[in-house]
C-alpha cells in the first residue's frame, strides 16, 4: 500500500485551526510550545503519534505534531499497511502473544517493540497487537526500539531481526505470569551488565518457564517454536475434548489489529483502517 502525501495538503494541516505552534528564546535555549484541540479522550502518546478514544468508541492515532511529523504520517502509514498485510487472525487465548508474533515474522514484520503494554484486551478479553508504526516491514529501517527489559544484547546499530523480537517475547511472557518487567528492581544500566552476562531472573515458578528461557538465550529459531511448546503444554492440561480444536480456536477467538481500532490520517484527506 503506496500513500503519497503533497507538501500543499502537508501545509494546510499545519496551518489549520487544530495546532497552534510558538517558539520562542529563553536563558535555557529555544521552548517549542505546540498547541493542539483534543480529538477525544488521551490514551497514550510516543514518538509517532497521539491516541485517543473518541465518544464511539473508536480510538485513533495522529501524527505527533513536531519538526518531524512529516516522517511521522510516513511512519502511520506504514503501520496502517501492516494492519492491512496482517488482516484479522484468530488465535487460542494463552499462547496467542506468541502467535501474534509468528504471524508477524511470517508477514515480513519485526514489530521492534514487543511488550505488555503493545498487546491490548477488548471488550471481550482477547488480545489485540498494536503500535507497528516503528517496526520494520520487508527490511525497512525500524523508527522505534526495545526497552532495556526487553532489548537483547547487540552493538547499538544492528538491526532488528526475528532474534531481537524472541528475546522481548520472554520478556513479555515473564511480565505476563510475574507481574512485573524482568528486574524490574534495579536500574537499568544494571540490567543490561545482566543481560550481557546471561543472568536472567528466577523463572523456576513459571509454568513457561522453559521456553522464556530459552528465548532469552536465542536458543529457539521462531515465534512458531515459542507456540508449539506452549501449545504442548496447553495440550497436556486441557480437558482432551478441547484438544482438537486448538486450530479451530473454539476455546477463544482473537484478531490481530485493530478491528475495532481505525489509524487515522483524516487531516491528509484519507482515512485508513
Amino acid at each position: 500500500m503506496a500513500f503519497i502525501l503533497l507538501s500543499q495538503t502537508l501545509r494546510r494541516f499545519l496551518s489549520g485551526p487544530q495546532y497552534d505552534y510558538e517558539a520562542n528564546e529563553t536563558r535555557h535555549g529555544k521552548v517549542e510550545t505546540i498547541s493542539r484541540d483534543a480529538q477525544g479522550q488521551f490514551i497514550s502518546g510516543g514518538l509517532t503519534g497521539i491516541v485517543e478514544l473518541l465518544s464511539d468508541g473508536t480510538v485513533i492515532k495522529s501524527p505527533f505534531p513536531d519538526a518531524e511529523m512529516e516522517n511521522h504520517i510516513l511512519d502511520i502509514a506504514k503501520e496502517a499497511s501492516i494492519y492491512d498485510r496482517v488482516g484479522p487472525h484468530e488465535r487460542l487465548w494463552v499462547y496467542q502473544i506468541a502467535q501474534a508474533v509468528s504471524l508477524l515474522h511470517h508477514n515480513g514484520i519485526i514489530h521492534y517493540d514487543i511488550k505488555p503494554r503493545n498487546f491490548l484486551l477488548d471488550a471481550t478479553l482477547n488480545i489485540k497487537t498494536i503500535n507497528f508504526s516503528g517496526s520494520s516491514l520487508d527490511g525497512s529501517k525500524p523508527a522505534s526500539g526495545e526497552g532495556t527489559r526487553f532489548y537483547l544484547p547487540r552493538h547499538w546499530r544492528d538491526p532488528p531481526t526475528v532474534a531481537t523480537d524472541l528475546f522481548a517475547l520472554g520478556s513479555t511472557l515473564y511480565e505476563v505470569f510475574q507481574g512485573t518487567s524482568p528486574y524490574e528492581e534495579i536500574p537499568s544500566d544494571q540490567v543490561e551488565e545482566c543481560f550481557k552476562r546471561k543472568e536472567f531472573p528466577n523463572v523456576s515458578t513459571i509454568p513457561y518457564r522453559q521456553i522464556i528461557k530459552q528465548c532469552w538465550l536465542s536458543q529457539v529459531d521462531s515465534a512458531e517454536h515459542v507456540q508449539v511448546f506452549m501449545r504442548d503444554i496447553i495440550c497436556s492440561e486441557l480437558n482432551a475434548d478441547y484438544i482438537p480444536h486448538l486450530d479451530g480456536l473454539d476455546i477463544a477467538r482473537v484478531d490481530v489489529g485493530l478491528s475495532c481500532f481505525e489509524v487515522s490520517i483524516e487531516s491528509y484527506g484519507r482515512r485508513v483502517v
